[in-house]
């Protein structure tokens, strides 16, 4: 399986001749107001942690976390993002068959062939607005070990619906089914996490990334959440010193900002709200409702692929993610990140003046 992911600017560059530092990269969810101040006050005061070996049990960082979740550090095991984490928990739980919704994150799928485990994917249906359906998936938990979800979805944006998710929940439990819920990007939805359910449960285990939300990507930073029995198997497979003595010093200072948090939900969304908005008066642009920092949207006619569109874009220095490498996306979508104001008017005038062309074509 190919691994695509936003990001890659360096290709942009060398593919279009443009400087790297003249590229806006909306493939890439990350934060747009930056990092918090304290980070880059550490990165500042970083060199004397350079000398030490990290400590390979993130004990700070872990009762840091958990302090911020209000739990114990027994329930949380960091990574070096929660990609590592996403390839750990099939190595450490072995399951012989697991369950994926489509389109969704692809490395759940790829961590878990690569760990020998049979993959079963249920698609969401675009008709349906690619909305997670219960009763499907309830009716072939009794043939898995495993299910994955990612809530709110990448690359659709959306949260799935309470009931949807408690029903998840509770039949996994009832088959003994242990359940992966990826948040890397709740915290721009907190009140639909479900980190308390892994906490108090037996079969839930939470992944929350803090790249995106704090602008971190370079760091590479991620946690789980889950039942000290559940992390202390993981503990037993996981290798040491895969978080560096930086980033868990970083994720101490973003696990106290709350006013950061703050600051960061409240700028997302009206900058969500109006982009989204501006999109939609784009013929041929149809964007979806999102609780995340980014954007679906699917290209309807106009000659216009996703890929086509990307290219367009990507001469101009404007670097958007395809997703056609998304299972059963095609080649009608693609996926923008939520940016300051004067990046998004750039975007919305390229996409503007392709559009014009396009429709001038007809």
């Amino acid at each position: 399986m190919m691994q695509v992911h936003g990001g890659n600017l360096r290709e942009i560059s060398r593919l279009y001749h443009i400087d790297e530092d003249a590229i806006i990269d909306f493939s890439s969810s990350i934060n747009p107001l930056g990092c918090p101040s304290g980070v880059r006050l550490l990165l500042r005061k970083g060199a004397a942690l350079l000398s030490s070996y990290p400590d390979s049990h993130c004990n700070q960082l872990r009762e840091a976390l958990a302090a911020s979740l209000g739990c114990a550090p027994l329930h949380i095991i960091a990574g070096n993002g929660s990609t590592e984490l996403i390839y750990l928990i099939p190595r450490a739980f072995k399951p012989r068959r697991a369950l994926v919704f489509t389109p969704s994150f692809s490395e759940y799928e790829r961590g878990l062939r690569e760990a020998g485990c049979a993959v079963q994917t249920i698609p969401l249906q675009e008709g349906d607005g690619f909305r997670v359906r219960a009763e499907q998936a309830i009716a072939l938990l009794p043939r898995v070990d495993m299910l994955f979800l990612c809530n709110p979805n990448n690359p659709t944006g959306s949260l799935m619906e309470p009931d949807v998710l408690g029903a998840l929940l509770a039949a996994a439990k009832k088959n003994g089914v242990l359940v992966v819920v990826d948040e890397a990007f709740v915290d721009f939805a907190p009140r639909h996490s479900v980190a308390g359910k892994a906490v108090s449960g037996r079969t839930v285990m939470v992944l929350r990334s803090m790249t995106k939300f704090f602008g971190i990507p370079g760091i590479r930073l991620g946690y789980l959440v889950g039942p000290p029995p559940l992390v202390a198997q993981l503990n037993r497979h996981k290798e040491p010193w895969t978080v560096n003595a930086l980033a868990q010093k970083i994720g101490i200072a973003c696990a106290a900002d709350k006013d950061f948090a703050d600051d960061t939900r409240r700028f997302v969304a009206a900058e969500r709200g109006l982009l989204f908005s501006r999109l939609g008066s784009i013929p041929g642009l149809q964007p979806r409702p999102s609780s995340a920092n980014y954007l679906l949207l699917k290209i309807a006619g106009r000659g216009l692929s996703s890929t086509r569109l990307y290219e367009e874009l990507a001469r101009n220095g404007i670097l958007v993610r395809d997703c056609r490498s998304f299972t059963g996306m095609g080649n009608k979508y693609i996926r923008v990140a939520v940016k300051r104001r004067k990046d998004n008017r750039r975007l919305l005038a390229a996409l503007k003046t392709i559009a014009d062309r396009h429709d001038g074509k007809n």
